[in-house]
């Protein structure tokens, strides 16, 4: 009966187009993955126990050595996304033109909350604030592709298979999405693992799973065995890719403003769950995440935004436990925070030795600038690139546009710098190194209109 109605329950969000998706519990597939990983290592938890305490120390040392050198350089990594969706699917969330808006949108996200620029994080109870982090990691779209060519950092695969399942895949390691990540299963080939985040953008099986993100192939959770390289990187649930920005989009109510990839993006860099490594039920409080300023949780928040403080058997004084964490099963709306140690612990993957040093190896990746208008598609007058951009970025125009300068302008409409444009091509080099970080936007003046687009200057 439980399959008929939710047959029945995806039927009708079908037929609505872009209505919203029924309102389900919001899951990942990482708890089964890990206890997939246990059966791989017969001393699971003696191992992960002590690989725990030393990325404990390889953190406590990094912060120490930051400090003393007062190192604040943002780590900038790329980001491919990978879009396997039936031609039904795609038209549900606005085709390829809604799906780029919903990159943007995640991207936006992701740079928000790993860099303590959430504006939400205003939430956060005081007893918690002291912990709140910023990661440092600056997240952008691939412009180069593997053979050096550009990208605008995604790209669309019309499959004919109507779903991948989380943990029931035909090929390849099985688990985390494995059909999703093949083309022979009608899926895409992931770009290079050691030097792109792979995130594939598909319909998962069960629903209600919101994506899963492969952890570092550390030996005590399985190694390369259960974690291939060719597989590591990310599968998220299309309803719940970017922020909703209008009721008619197709996203599932826990699951709408852009955290589900941020809570999949900290299992890719070795978080857990606050309530433990591949259990719901901690009841006993005996399994934990390895972090030490995350309280212990007797299981999951699932899909909800409680009042605070909100006390269980593990946490049972003031101030309870932490599920506006970003790793915990809260409704992502309420999901404002990394802490101290669990940026630490991700800092570990992006240093000398870590199993996500080499994302920062080749910065050419993300700054490879389009050198024809053949080389986009794009119907718009002008696009920017990068974009979030730093330092200068590219503006590029449409063959019949004739722009006479660019004006930014900062939140409040006021105009911060003026370009004067060169009319004569259609590739222009902006010089933003003297702007402060923030949200701008940049409008372009031609003959007789303007136009407007969004930039972001970290």
């Amino acid at each position: 009966m439980q399959k008929i109605l939710l047959t029945l329950l995806l039927s009708a969000a079908a037929i609505g187009g872009r209505a919203q998706a029924p309102s389900v519990p919001i899951t990942d597939g990482f708890d089964d993955m890990m206890e997939r990983a246990r059966s791989f290592n017969p001393n699971y938890k003696q191992d992960i126990a002590r690989l725990n305490q030393e990325i404990e120390q390889k953190g406590r040392l990094l912060m120490t050595d930051n400090a003393a050198q007062k190192t604040t350089a943002i780590k900038e990594v790329p980001i491919i996304f990978h879009v396997v969706l039936n031609s039904s699917q795609l038209a549900q969330i606005g085709g390829e033109a809604g799906v780029i808006e919903r990159i943007n949108s995640q991207i936006d996200a992701l740079n928000a909350d790993y860099n303590a620029a959430n504006a939400d994080s205003a939430t956060i109870p005081p007893a918690f604030k002291t912990f709140y982090a910023n990661v440092g990691i600056h997240f952008a779209l691939a412009h180069k592709d593997p053979n050096g060519n550009y990208t605008p950092g995604y790209e669309f695969i019309t499959t004919t298979q109507s779903s991948f399942a989380v943990n029931g895949g035909t090929i390849g390691s099985g688990f985390a999405c494995s059909d999703a990540k093949f083309s022979t299963t009608g899926g895409a080939e992931a770009w290079d693992t050691k030097k792109y985040i792979n995130v594939w953008v598909i319909n998962i099986t069960p629903f209600g799973v919101g994506g899963v993100g492969t952890p570092p192939p550390y030996a005590a959770y399985g190694g390369e065995v259960a974690f291939p390289w060719n597989e590591q990187g990310i599968a998220i649930a299309y309803f719940a890719l970017g922020k909703q920005t209008s009721s008619s989009q197709y996203f599932v109510p826990a699951a709408k403003a852009g955290r589900t990839l941020v809570h999949e993006m900290g299992h890719f860099f070795n978080l857990f769950h606050p309530f433990g490594l591949s259990t719901f039920d901690n009841s006993d409080c005996t399994d934990d995440d390895g972090v030490g300023d995350t309280p212990k949780e007797a299981g999951p928040t699932q899909s909800k935004c409680p009042a605070f403080p909100l006390l269980d058997t593990c946490s049972n004084t003031f101030p309870g436990v932490m599920f506006m964490n970003h790793m915990d099963y809260s409704a992502d709306t309420c999901r404002t925070m990394f802490t101290t140690q669990q940026a630490a612990r991700i800092n570990v993957e992006l240093a000398n030795g870590g199993y996500r040093q080499s994302l920062l190896d080749d910065p050419g990746i993300i700054y490879n600038y389009p050198t024809t208008i053949t080389t986009i598609s794009n119907q718009s007058s002008f696009r920017i690139f990068p974009n979030p951009a730093s330092g200068n970025c590219v503006l590029w125009f449409a063959a019949d546009s004739h722009p006479k300068e660019a004006t930014l302008l900062n939140a409040m409409g006021q105009a911060v710098k003026v370009f004067k444009l060169d009319e004569t091509t259609q590739l222009q080099h902006l010089d933003i190194s003297d702007i402060a970080r923030g949200a701008y936007s940049l409008q372009c003046r031609f003959d007789n209109t303007a136009a407007t687009q969004r930039l972001m200057i970290y």
